[in-house]
């Protein structure tokens, strides 16, 4: 893989994030230019405060569709750099908060883990399966307990990405 093919897939990529239609992965389809939202400030634009506008929901399908589309980047720019440990050090951060209880970042973690691990310990495979038990008796108490079906969601993606690395 040489340096001409890493720019190619680079430009692909960023065409790709360019398009309307991708805006919706990143949670941002409500707006003409993803640019204007990406670095607006205060600052600058007074009218723009955090609440002003809507914000949509992330769907963890489209966190395990651009975790997946970075990985592709991140793996064709490794290959140009002999020493580089990125991949190590993000499923690194992804184990780290994929293991950790924290509603907000833990469901995310977990998918991104499934998504760009290239091996899996049965410990690993332990937890996620105690963190989807735990999940499910949350959802027995209250069904109406939107974490814990969000926390289920995740645990089902990243344990159907990782099986496929398990020992038979």
């Amino acid at each position: 893989f040489s340096t001409e093919e890493t720019k190619q897939v680079l430009r692909l990529s960023l065409t790709e994030f360019s398009l309307p239609k991708f805006y919706l992965l990143f949670g941002i389809s409500k707006v003409k230019s993803a640019a204007v939202i990406a670095f607006r400030s205060s600052y600058r634009d007074r009218s723009f405060s955090p609440g002003s506008y809507e914000r949509e929901t992330f769907a963890l399908t489209s966190l395990e569709t651009v975790t997946e589309a970075l990985l592709e980047i991140m793996e064709a720019c490794m290959r140009d750099i002999p020493t580089c440990k990125w991949l190590d050090q993000w499923t690194e951060l992804a184990q780290k908060f994929a293991f950790q209880y924290n509603p907000s970042l833990q469901p995310r973690a977990l998918v991104v883990f499934g998504c760009i691990s290239k091996r899996v310990s049965h410990g690993q495979i332990k937890q996620i399966i105690r963190i989807l038990s735990k999940g499910l008796e949350s959802c027995l108490k209250g069904p109406d307990n939107y974490n814990s079906q969000v926390l289920i969601e995740a645990t089902v993606i990243a344990l159907t990405k990782l099986q496929p690395l398990l020992n038979k």
